[in-house]
């Protein structure tokens, strides 16, 4: 498959579309337009004129591959559309995981990322869909950050075929937090002046019964995500791999004297139960 190499501003405007010479048999539900060269992962959405619906990245190795793939549905900031998000939604799924995100801007209730579990599930029963029979049903992440992270606490909630949630500087109230009972990784950022560390990010760890990790990204700033995705991702990954890919030496890396309480990258590192 011939790659094209997009940046994320390109992306937004780019009109014309490729599809992959092995769906041209068979109807798509979406017809996916670019590769990425970087992560070799492809995306299904147009982001021009985007207003709704959702859009999902997914290994290019998945055309060929026999093998069901886990799910991470994400939720964004307010105000913040998903192509803010691209790199580190695209990073995610080169490990090895269908992301699925929406354009929702006002998420905080969680009712549109459970809506994203129902929409790849459908695509996973659908005969005409490219994901057909192609999703991991059983192992499902949620992620998203600010008040897509309060999304992923909620909708976890709501919504019990969510398995475990990675929350990027979350303005999770404590009563939300204290509802949370699976594995949850809470990631602040130092220098950010929106969702302060110790007003949200960690009361919400610390009334959080469930397995848990919190650590604090120096010189971590809000958006922090969207410019530098792989500090994040490259937890993100390990995390999902802990817990939709049940790997043991995954669950390491949080553990008291793991990679993550080493990272000099960050620091307050918490964890409990992991």
């Amino acid at each position: 498959m011939k790659k094209k190499i997009l940046s994320i501003a390109a992306a937004a405007f780019i009109l014309t579309s490729s599809v992959p010479a092995n769906l041209n048999s068979a109807k798509a539900v979406f017809e996916p337009y670019y590769v990425t060269d970087e992560n070799n992962t492809v995306c299904t959405a147009r982001f021009e004129n985007l207003t709704s619906g959702n859009i999902v990245f997914f290994p290019e190795a998945m055309y060929e591959s026999e093998e069901k793939y886990p799910v991470v549905v994400w939720a964004n900031g307010s105000g913040c559309p998903p192509i803010m998000y691209y790199e580190l939604l695209s990073q995610i799924s080169a490990g090895g995981y269908i992301v699925v995100t929406n354009t929702d801007l006002f998420c905080g209730d969680g009712i549109s990322q459970s809506a994203s579990v129902d929409f790849i599930i459908n695509e996973n029963s659908d005969e005409e869909s490219i994901f057909y029979n192609k999703i991991d049903t059983s192992h499902i992440g949620a992620a998203g950050h600010s008040q897509g992270g309060k999304s992923s606490v909620n909708a976890s909630v709501l919504d019990t075929r969510i398995d475990c949630i990675f929350s990027i500087a979350g303005n999770t109230s404590q009563s939300e937090a204290a509802l949370i009972d699976v594995p949850t990784f809470f990631a602040a950022g130092a220098n950010d002046l929106l969702v302060y560390s110790s007003l949200w990010v960690k009361p919400a760890y610390k009334k959080c019964s469930a397995p848990a990790v919190y650590a604090n990204l120096k010189n971590g700033t809000h958006l922090k995500c969207c410019i530098s995705p792989s500090v994040y991702s490259e937890y993100a990954l390990k995390w999902f791999d802990a817990f939709l890919k049940e790997d043991d030496d995954a669950k390491k890396v949080f553990r008291d004297g793991g990679k993550l309480s080493k990272d000099n990258n960050w620091k307050d590192y918490a964890s409990k139960n992991i």
